[in-house]
């Protein structure tokens, strides 16, 4: 299966099993239900399902063992978004070409529509029912440390703490590891738990997952970045991160082509983001 005949796959797939998720209730709480829908069923990449699901694809395993695993991913994404949004936060007033959700509905609404895909995540996760007790564990342990203290959370604290300052390579670093690769990791983290792959092949993807977020952190930097010099060097290191990712592939113990294919699909779009000056 080639990548985009995947996506034509999966993508329905994961949106239709949101929407069965998110199906709203007639209770006095029905509002909750339409903030959350409004921001997870509206347009995405999806990407980090896609890599939970290319896992399993390259291990012949069905991608319907990983869909509710990966709707869990896209919701606590989903959550860390709207609050990323919130004026107390970035302040946004579009995400994705649309209002954000503090525009369209109450801003105390928004902060608990992030609160409820954030809990309704690992509820998700608990009632897989075709998961060993041990792989629900697993999958639960590993979502709640990548987006936790020392995850993603961990890493919105310093960039907010950072947000009027001249920061430091290092520390910027420690932002894109923290911020955005930890969920990049908990993604194939989920496909290597799915799929139940051996612990060097475990450690591989986890090094992919944080040279594929640092990567993709970068590409969204050069689209809001006006000195012409920065946009390069962030080019040149994405590329080189990239290209890093694709080296760690090879060292795995089976063929992974879709991976494979949504990297070079990453780096096809450096070229168009480096562009948009």
């Amino acid at each position: 299966m080639d990548l985009k005949t995947f996506k034509e796959a999966c993508l329905p797939l994961v949106q239709n099993r949101l929407d069965e998720l998110l199906t709203p209730k007639k209770l006095p709480q029905q509002a909750l239900f339409e903030a959350a829908r409004y921001s997870v069923l509206g347009p995405g990449k999806r990407l980090r399902p896609l890599l939970t699901l290319a896992v399993l694809q390259d291990h012949h395993i069905p991608v319907k063992v990983g869909l509710d695993a990966a709707c869990a991913l896209e919701c606590l994404h989903t959550y860390s978004l709207i609050h990323d949004d919130l004026p107390c936060m970035d302040n946004d007033d579009l995400r994705r070409g649309r209002p954000t959700l503090h525009k369209v509905f109450p801003e105390g609404l928004a902060v608990l529509a992030g609160d409820f895909l954030l809990t309704y995540a690992f509820e998700i996760l608990s009632c897989i029912h075709h998961l060993s007790p041990q792989q629900k564990l697993d999958l639960i342990r590993c979502l709640s440390k990548r987006s936790g203290a020392y995850g993603m959370i961990g890493g919105q604290v310093v960039d907010l703490a950072y947000k009027d300052l001249r920061v430091t390579a290092e520390m910027l670093q420690f932002i894109h590891l923290h911020k955005t690769a930890a969920l990049f990791t908990a993604s194939l983290e989920f496909g290597a738990i799915l799929a139940q792959v051996s612990e060097s092949d475990l450690k591989i993807l986890q090094k992919v997952g944080q040279a594929l977020g640092v990567a993709f952190q970068m590409m969204d930097d050069l689209l809001d970045l006006p000195a012409l010099h920065e946009k390069h060097t962030l080019d040149t290191t994405a590329k080189r991160l990239l290209e890093e990712t694709l080296q760690l592939l090879k060292a795995f113990s089976t063929p992974l082509p879709l991976l494979t294919a949504l990297v070079h699909e990453l780096l096809d779009r450096l070229p168009l983001c480096l562009n948009r000056l």
